[in-house]
């Protein structure tokens, strides 16, 4: 008789209800990566502890391999060619007059471009940028189209928004007075486009931005200054040429918003 009360006590029954229902290491586990998250939150807000025993899912430190060791020696070794051969271009380029003005990092459209220019057959495009200096576009192709003019805009302000990181980067080492053997080169991710179009000067400092340029030309369109009308570039898939289009040689564009000019559209 007290067995049996004993065990359908208020308090038991109570104590294996709240034990139940308490948050476990083993019921996160079970849990999607969603719900997992939740339950900490809110066992976090509640200053509720978490029962159990919590795995530590930090990895093993790994002897590295012999072909990993491998691996990464040709990597090194690859890098400091790259550098080597990078000062040694530079060094060329600034002590060759003709070549003076030519960054020792240009890039394969500005090459082309400027072979084009030196053969007369360049076609020279201004695009002004709000807030930002005025981007000087040369293409080399023949009869150039708008999507060579897009690809080139993409190119030449990533290369110069490289630059003026690669420079200011300079400048602080040379007021630091670290030496040369000392100084590591600034990289710069390929998919950081940085501000091409609007200055993103903001509380006196650069603030840099990840830019799609599929989202850019999306939301974005080229306005011709000189005769004052939007470029209408929808539905040829870039093919259509630049004469076409009425842009000709030196001819200023400025990036406009496209909704302003062609309405909003449905995301194809």
């Amino acid at each position: 008789m007290d067995r049996h009360r004993r065990e359908s006590s208020p308090y038991r029954e109570r104590r294996r209800t709240s034990r139940s229902s308490a948050l476990t290491y083993k019921k996160l586990q079970a849990m999607p990566t969603n719900l997992r998250k939740k339950a900490v939150r809110q066992a976090r807000n509640n200053n509720e502890k978490i029962l159990g025993k919590r795995k530590n899912s930090g990895r093993r430190r790994s002897v590295p391999s012999a072909r990993r060791v491998r691996n990464d020696f040709d990597q090194s070794e690859h890098n400091a060619m790259l550098a080597s051969t990078s000062r040694e271009l530079r060094h060329i380029l600034e002590n060759f007059s003709t070549l003076s003005d030519i960054p020792h990092d240009i890039t394969s459209t500005e090459l082309l471009g400027e072979i084009a220019i030196a053969e007369g057959q360049a076609t020279t495009i201004h695009v002004q940028r709000d807030g930002l200096s005025t981007l000087t576009v040369v293409l080399h192709q023949p009869e150039p189209t708008i999507a060579h003019l897009k690809r080139a805009i993409a190119n030449i302000s990533l290369a110069q928004h490289r630059r003026k990181h690669r420079e200011r980067h300079e400048e602080r080492l040379r007021r630091r007075g670290i030496t040369e053997d000392a100084k590591h080169e600034e990289h710069v991710s390929t998919s950081s486009t940085g501000e091409l179009v609007h200055s993103a000067r903001r509380n006196g400092h650069d603030h840099r931005a990840f830019v799609s340029w599929r989202f850019l030309w999306r939301c974005f369109c080229l306005f011709n200054v000189d005769k004052s009308q939007p470029i209408d570039d929808r539905g040829s898939k870039g093919r259509t040429t630049l004469r076409e289009l009425g842009i000709e040689n030196a001819t200023t564009l400025k990036f406009a918003h496209r909704v302003k000019y062609f309405g909003r559209q449905r995301q194809s």
